[in-house]
């Protein structure tokens, strides 16, 4: 009996540890904003008054994306559309208050984040078995000319 009750509970705590560590708890968007205009401030030297005005930014951009998110009636296409245009209010916005200089080192900084995202997705595909769509047939299903 006793056995049987800690299977149990272990089968529970693990299907409820893995539900868990799939979808992951949204932070707020003030908290989103305010740490990200953190980060910005010391990778770009940003001054008091750059930095108050990018958290203002990623405030209302953090708020559009939740909304856009949260939107049951929208297909994952259409979000994610919509979540492109975001950003790209964000990079104008933000070409707005950064120096030139600023935004090269802003871009390449994404850029880096980019990469080091798709090299993450990667391993963890190929951690999976290599589940998802290929990117070329496998040898030997080319078609014959």
């Amino acid at each position: 009996m006793k056995t049987l009750i800690l299977a149990l509970a272990l089968v529970v705590g693990g299907t409820a540890m893995a539900q868990q560590h799939e979808k992951k708890e949204r932070k707020p968007a003030e908290e989103r904003a305010t740490s990200s205009a953190q980060r910005m401030k010391t990778k770009l030297s940003l001054d008091d008054a750059q930095t108050t005005k990018i958290h203002d930014i990623n405030l209302g951009i953090a708020q559009k994306n939740d909304a856009i998110r949260d939107n049951t009636s929208l297909t994952r296409e259409q979000k994610m559309a919509q979540l492109k245009e975001t950003q790209n209010s964000r990079n104008a916005q933000y070409k707005e208050v950064l120096t030139s200089d600023q935004y090269v080192k802003y871009e390449a900084w994404e850029k880096e984040k980019r990469e080091k995202m798709q090299a993450k997705r990667a391993e963890k595909q190929d951690a999976k078995g290599g589940k998802g769509k290929p990117t070329s047939p496998p040898p030997g299903d080319e078609e014959e000319l």
